[in-house]
């Protein structure tokens, strides 16, 4: 139960986070999307950056349990497919639609409701496609799988340049 409360507690801080950052803003959203307004993308590169350092570190100490789910490929072709025409049409991701929820706005509800029935019908539809599926699975791979070395080394420059790019890489483009 406390594990519970307190993935609700982050999940809440989250959420406020990305809407103290104006991610579920309208013209904030069109002008990432138009590549002009990079708030946005600092924002989850900050996100990915600390996020990504921190698991590593936790589960350095053993303080976190990492649980890697096996690599579909034609399950992430397919659902990077979808989630890119979803936020592209509806301009909200996962996340931010939850958020534009809460706030009471309209289109952030239908994109909820969209998003709940999609996985409501491909839980139904998964049996008759599982085979196809797991044609393409390639287990619960990581980097250390591949090349032998800890993932802490991977996690510490990928942070550092997510960082660096979030701070000083990325500039707004107003025409």
């Amino acid at each position: 139960m406390t594990t519970l409360i307190i993935g609700f507690l982050i999940g809440c801080a989250f959420g406020a986070i990305l809407y103290l950052g104006g991610a579920t803003s309208y013209r904030r959203i069109l002008g990432t999307l138009l590549l002009k307004d990079m708030w946005i993308i600092k924002l989850m590169a900050t996100a990915i950056g600390v996020g990504t350092l921190g698991v590593y570190l936790l589960d350095l100490g053993n303080l976190a349990h990492m649980s890697v789910k096996p690599a579909y490929i034609w399950g992430i072709a397919l659902g990077g497919a979808i989630f890119g025409v979803g936020w592209a049409v509806s301009g909200y991701c996962p996340g931010t639609c939850v958020v534009g929820t809460s706030e009471g706005k309209r289109d952030a509800l239908f994109t909820f409701a969209g998003g709940f029935v999609g996985a409501l019908l491909f839980s139904m539809a998964y049996p008759y496609f599982e085979s196809l599926i797991a044609a393409a699975n390639f287990g619960s791979i990581t980097l250390k799988d591949v090349t032998g070395i800890n993932g802490i080394y991977f996690a510490v420059p990928m942070s550092a340049a997510l960082l660096a790019i979030a701070f000083f890489g990325l500039k707004d483009r107003y025409n």
